[in-house]
C-alpha cells in the first residue's frame, strides 16, 4: 500500500512539474513574441536600422537581437540590405487588396500590351498617398515579375501615379495632395505643390502623363489612365532607358498606350 501511494505520489509531482515547465515555456515564448514584434514595429516606423540600433534600443544582446532579426527576415517580415534592415509592406498587404492584385494579374488584356508596346509595361493603381503596383511585365511579356508587383512609390514621383491623380475630381485632388509630403525621389521629382497642381491640368488636357526621370535616373515613364464606367481606376504605363522615349516616338507610344487601356476596360467590364 506504501508502495502504491509512493507511485501516485511520484505520478503526482512528474504532472507538477511538467505543467510548470510548460507554464515557463509558455511565458518565454510569450515573451519572445512580443519582444519580436517590438522590434517589428520599430523597423516599420524606420528607414533602415543595424543590428546595433535593435541591441541598443531593446538593450538585447548581439546573438538574441541577431536571432530576432533573423527570424522575421526568414518569415519575410523585413529585408536586408547590406547591413540594414528594412520593412516588407508586401507581407502585410490585406487579403482584399492580394484578391484585387490577382485580379489585375489575370488580366490577358495586358499582356497582349506588352506585346504589342514591346517595353516594360506596368499597371498600377491608387492606394492612399502611394501608387501601387498591380501588374509588371518585361520581355518576352510572357510572365509577371512577382517581385515588382505590390511595390509602392508616392504619386508624384511616377507617371502612373500622375496620370491617375489628374484624372479624379477636384475634391478629392485636393484631399489626397494634403496628405501628401511631396518628398523627391531623384533631382527631377515635383516638390512644389502649386507647381504640381499645374502639372496635372496639363496631363489632364493632354491625356497622359511623361516621368522625365522622376523616380529613377535613365529611366522614362509614359502613362495613360484606365477607366470603368466613367472613373479612373488604374493606369496603364510603359518605361524604358530614356534614350528609347523621346518626342519623336511619344504619339505612337500614347496611341498603343491607349489602345491598350482600352482592351483592359472592355475585359474588367466584361469579365470582373
Amino acid at each position: 500500500m506504501e508502495l502504491k501511494r509512493l507511485i501516485v505520489y511520484k505520478k503526482d509531482r512528474a504532472r507538477t512539474l511538467v505543467r510548470k515547465a510548460g507554464d515557463q515555456m509558455s511565458q518565454n515564448q510569450v515573451s519572445t513574441l512580443k519582444r519580436g514584434l517590438l522590434v517589428l514595429e520599430f523597423i516599420k516606423q524606420s528607414r533602415g536600422i543595424t543590428l546595433a540600433e535593435v541591441m541598443k534600443e531593446f538593450q538585447l544582446s548581439k546573438s538574441t537581437a541577431f536571432r530576432l532579426l533573423t527570424t522575421l527576415e526568414d518569415m519575410n517580415y523585413i529585408y536586408k540590405i547590406q547591413t540594414q534592415y528594412f520593412f516588407n509592406p508586401k507581407n502585410f498587404i490585406e487579403i482584399a487588396e492580394r484578391r484585387s492584385i490577382r485580379d489585375w494579374k489575370s488580366l490577358q488584356s495586358v499582356y497582349q500590351a506588352a506585346q504589342h508596346l514591346q517595353m516594360g509595361t506596368y499597371l498600377g493603381k491608387v492606394d492612399g498617398t502611394d501608387l501601387v503596383m498591380t501588374q509588371v511585365l518585361h520581355a518576352p511579356f510572357r510572365h509577371t515579375a512577382d517581385e515588382e508587383v505590390g511595390n509602392r512609390t508616392k504619386l508624384h514621383q511616377t507617371a502612373l501615379g500622375k496620370v491617375i491623380l489628374a484624372n479624379f475630381d477636384e475634391g478629392k485632388i485636393a484631399s489626397i495632395m494634403d496628405k501628401m509630403s511631396m518628398e523627391p525621389a531623384t533631382k527631377n521629382t515635383f516638390q512644389d505643390p502649386q507647381l504640381f497642381r499645374y502639372h496635372l491640368k496639363a496631363i489632364q488636357d493632354d491625356g497622359y502623363a511623361f516621368d522625365d526621370e522622376e523616380l529613377t535616373i535613365g529611366i522614362r515613364c509614359v502613362a495613360v489612365p484606365v477607366f470603368r464606367n466613367g472613373e479612373v481606376i488604374a493606369a496603364l504605363a510603359i518605361g524604358a532607358p530614356a534614350a528609347q522615349i523621346s518626342r519623336g516616338n511619344m504619339r505612337e507610344i500614347v496611341t498603343k498606350l491607349k489602345v491598350g487601356s482600352k482592351a483592359i476596360t472592355r475585359e474588367i467590364e466584361k469579365f470582373h
